[in-house]
């Protein structure tokens, strides 16, 4: 079970940079929790999010860039506010129904960052919202679900059609393209007059934090546009392993054995939702040598996202956001669910589109 965990002791190298940030994250981590520095998240959440950005970084220039973010932090507040555009634009990249759509952000700590992120709205382009990548997807994938070796339900109902005899090899279930970064991300990014909108914006935004932790550019690694729907980002998934997937309660981490992965969650009772059960771990292959696998880069990226988002109680603390929202009749009349319906309100908003 993957929980909120304090951040462990620093053992990067003393007088090295890295110690010198890692430092400041454990300051930042044990600083009063009534602390007020102007973030959804406590000063606790805040020092997890960045230290465990360093720690679980899936490349050295990735744990680098933040190190650097983290130094150029002038005050704690400044750090708050670090971790919480982490949080905005890479923890919650992710999670189906994400919430608010933020408008434009500057980065707290670097401009060259925004400079990254102006170059790519400037060169993105917007994607279909339907792909054929889906059958690509399940001839690579010999029509089964990768979790749970599931046959696709849809090609088991069109053999009985035309085989009433057929059984299918192994138990039907219904299947999904899952997206490693969602196909969202590159959809609906226009104004009705053409120009940048804000979902523009917070994509943009989110792909430059991918850029500089992830070393993942969106127009280089021909995620552009429709290319988001390109077969290396997408898996075969029954309905029930897709929605775990997709709100970072599931996720791949590499074995060392070619294409092998160990399929991980924050709680194994999340695997319970799932039929058949879902074995330790599975390798993934292409029933067809010009069909690529799912890029493994990609899997590594969404495993760091869900490892740092249930280590630092992000998570969590969204989750409480809604069960709260949930036991609760009415608003605080003192203001305190401000944070509690903006993010709900406009929950409801991205789930409509």
């Amino acid at each position: 079970m993957l929980q909120p965990q304090p951040l462990p002791e620093n053992r990067y190298p003393p007088d090295s940079p890295h110690f010198r940030a890692y430092e400041r994250c454990l300051a930042l981590e044990g600083s009063a929790e009534n602390a007020s520095f102007n973030s959804s998240f406590s000063p606790q959440i805040c020092g997890r999010i960045l230290g465990y950005m360093m720690l679980e970084a899936p490349t050295s220039v990735g744990c680098d860039n933040v190190q650097r973010e983290i130094e150029a932090c002038a005050t704690d507040e400044v750090l708050c506010a670090l971790a919480q555009f982490y949080a905005t634009f890479f923890l919650r990249l992710f999670k189906k129904a994400k919430g608010p759509t933020p408008g434009s952000s500057s980065h707290p700590s670097r401009p060259s960052f925004d400079e990254t992120q102006e170059t790519i709205l400037l060169l993105m382009n917007e994607a279909p919202k339907y792909s054929t990548v889906k059958k690509l997807a399940l001839r690579r994938d010999n029509y089964r679900c990768v979790v749970t070796g599931a046959y696709d339900g849809a090609t088991y109902k069109k053999q009985c059609r035309t085989d009433p005899t057929f059984r299918a090899p192994a138990t039907p279930q219904l299947t999904q393209a899952a997206h490693i970064f969602p196909d969202s991300l590159n959809q609906d990014l226009a104004w009705p007059d053409n120009l940048p909108g804000r979902k523009a914006n917070y994509s943009a935004t989110a792909w430059a934090v991918v850029e500089r932790f992830g070393q993942v550019n969106v127009i280089t690694e021909s995620l552009n546009g429709p290319d988001i729907h390109r077969v290396e980002n997408v898996l075969t998934m029954c309905f029930s392993a897709h929605d775990l997937f997709d709100n970072l309660e599931l996720w791949f981490e590499a074995t060392g054995d070619p294409n092998t992965y160990k399929i991980c969650s924050n709680d194994p009772r999340n695997f319970d939702l799932v039929l058949p059960p879902i074995p330790p771990q599975v390798t993934l292959q292409s029933t067809n040598p010009s069909i690529p696998l799912p890029n493994s880069h990609f899997l590594r990226i969404h495993a760091a996202c869900a490892r740092i988002a249930h280590l630092s109680g992000a998570a969590e603390y969204w989750e409480t956001i809604l069960e709260e929202w949930e036991e609760r009749a009415v608003l605080a009349s003192d203001g305190g669910s401000a944070d509690m319906l903006s993010f709900l309100l406009a929950r409801a908003v991205a789930a409509m589109h």
